[in-house]
């Protein structure tokens, strides 16, 4: 009930705005053109339409979900969101044992639609062991979706990084992604279901430091392309959720804590001659703009929670949800459609400037 009226409250508050606008608009100026005035009542009708077409939505009730990487983070929220919302939820966690995990398996002993699921996306066989438990408990409306949302990230210059390291982060963020859907696929062709998969705003640019990560996201961003083309003629939707720079409050010394560790971690392991190449202000130089980037960056993970919900329940999906603040999705654009040379420059210049903020 309580999503109801959120989204009641987000229609009347929004949505209608600009329908709003264009009658008005309409009535003014019927008197001097007549051309302009049906225009504008159209553009408003138009809204109107989109308005219905995006509240169109599905019955959870009896349908079932997977998500990968629920032992915290957006993973663990969505599969709590779900639930409350009817649907049968097949949390999949690295370690059953873990904190978010047992939480998880606490809210869902009331109801049993709740199922926590072992899970290492880079093992065929608990890949496997995973389909064979939830095509043996699935509700009546059977498998609904599949939410690749496992993940994870290293720092440090291409040049610094092991092969091994690109290997570890492909087999979780791109090849884990492709494991579990080709497990899963049949069973949501079955029922004309969704497939999301959790990118990352890196999917579409690029960025420094982040550059094993970013290929990825590149890559994954690549594979829901061309599964989404792949699966129109068995009306299955692919949708691609890009969340930024997002993290909650709690975590966020933690994140910071994560990222110097990870980079010095990686710059003790180099050998001198890259030491004295790179030399250590580099390191220190990167350190800092991701803190500076951290402490910028939003909090309120919820948008993200929203668009992969919307995502699985809303009839007609989005086929991406850059979920991220305008000034970011403005930079993404320009950075995708400007020049490259002239990007180049510009993202050298912000991060300069980033430099002296005070932190």
């Amino acid at each position: 009930m309580e999503n109801h009226k959120t989204r009641l409250f987000q229609i009347v508050n929004w949505d209608l705005f600009p329908a709003i606008i264009w009658f008005n608009l309409a009535y003014l100026v019927a008197d001097l053109s007549t051309v302009c005035c049906i225009l504008m009542v159209g553009a408003g009708l138009s809204q109107l339409t989109r308005i219905y077409y995006n509240s169109l939505s599905i019955e959870p009730k009896e349908r079932a979900v997977v998500i990968t990487g629920c032992d915290s983070g957006f993973g663990h929220q969505l599969a709590e969101k779900l639930h409350a919302m009817n649907f049968y939820v097949f949390a999949c966690c690295l370690d059953e044992t873990s904190k978010g995990s047992l939480s998880l398996k606490s809210n869902g002993k009331r109801t049993g639609r709740m199922h926590i699921v072992h899970m290492d996306v880079n093992v065929q066989k608990d890949v496997d062991e995973a389909r064979e438990y939830v095509e043996n408990h699935l509700p009546i409306m059977g498998l609904w979706g599949i939410v690749n949302n496992a993940d994870r990230y290293d720092v440090g210059f291409l040049e610094w990084l092991p092969v091994e390291t690109y290997e570890t982060l492909a087999s979780v963020n791109l090849f884990g992604a492709i494991r579990v859907t080709k497990a899963f696929l049949p069973l949501v062709r079955q029922n004309q279901g969704r497939i999301i998969n959790v990118s990352s705003i890196l999917g579409r640019v690029a960025a420094p430091f982040m550059g094993a990560y970013c290929i990825t996201k590149h890559g994954l961003e690549a594979f829901s392309d061309v599964l989404r083309l792949e699966m129109k003629p068995f009306k299955v939707q692919v949708s691609t959720i890009e969340p930024g720079n997002y993290f909650s409050s709690a975590n966020s010394n933690s994140c910071k804590d994560d990222l110097i560790l990870m980079a010095r971690h990686m710059w003790d392991k180099l050998d001198e001659s890259l030491q004295k190449d790179y030399e250590r202000d580099s390191l220190e130089r990167q350190v800092r703009i991701g803190e500076i980037l951290l402490d910028l960056s939003k909090r309120d993970g919820s948008f993200v929670i929203n668009a992969m919900t919307e995502a699985l329940y809303r009839e007609h999906p989005k086929n991406r949800y850059l979920e991220t603040s305008m000034l970011d999705k403005l930079l993404t654009v320009m950075i995708q459609y400007l020049p490259t040379s002239f990007v180049d420059r510009l993202r050298l210049i912000f991060h300069a400037q980033l430099l002296t903020i005070n932190h």
